[in-house]
């Protein structure tokens, strides 16, 4: 179960407040706003201080939420957690339904100048192109070679939108609308398209 404060951010809008406002209300700490905004568990005597500032009930700021009824990416917004760094990507690791999940995600944002390769040597490589006028047009470098793991489910997530995404649904290295053929393979998607994934089952 997670715990989710959006009520209270539609709360204060609602009545025109701050979320300056609640901390001289209530005399709350910035450290404890952010574990709010995070989603994260905070202290009944928080809870009833807000409650009592506010006039409001507890159901008025805040849910409880089972993992069923979140997707894949509102889990990893809300639980990941980042574990290590590369030079070109943060790791962060989360779990939904005991299934572990690693997530390799790009540190630059990708445009539709950017062209994503996942390669026979197991690498995923990133190419930018340049304007007209630079001495080279293009530039093109290892964003990672993740490690197979049998263990978890590896996604390698490349922030903005790049151009294309080539080598998909072989080497293995599958699309978010891909299917598992091994318990190595490795999904690699945008943004947007981890909002919308959800895992296939391993076919056969």
């Amino acid at each position: 179960m997670y715990m989710d404060y959006s009520k209270l951010w539609k709360f204060l809008i609602d009545k025109g407040m701050s979320k300056s406002d609640l901390m001289a209300l209530t005399g709350i700490s910035s450290r404890v706003l952010a574990k709010l905004s995070k989603n994260q568990i905070v202290t009944t005597d928080t809870l009833a201080r807000i409650c009592t500032a506010l006039s409001c009930d507890i159901s008025d700021i805040m849910e409880c939420v089972s993992e069923e009824q979140l997707s894949l990416y509102t889990c990893y917004r809300k639980s990941g957690t980042c574990t290590g760094e590369t030079e070109n990507c943060l790791i962060v690791e989360f779990e939904v339904n005991s299934s572990a999940y690693l997530v390799y995600v790009s540190k630059q944002s990708a445009t539709k100048a950017t062209h994503i390769h996942c390669r026979e040597d197991g690498a995923i490589y990133w190419e930018q192109f340049y304007p007209i006028g630079y001495i080279n047009n293009s530039e093109t470098h290892v964003l990672i070679k993740p490690p197979r793991d049998e263990e978890k489910n590896l996604i390698v997530l490349i922030k903005g939108r790049p151009a294309v995404v080539t080598g998909l649904d072989e080497n293995g290295f599958i699309s978010s609308r891909g299917s598992r053929t091994s318990d190595t393979d490795i999904y690699v998607m945008s943004e947007a398209a981890f909002k919308l994934f959800s895992p296939q089952q391993k076919s056969i």
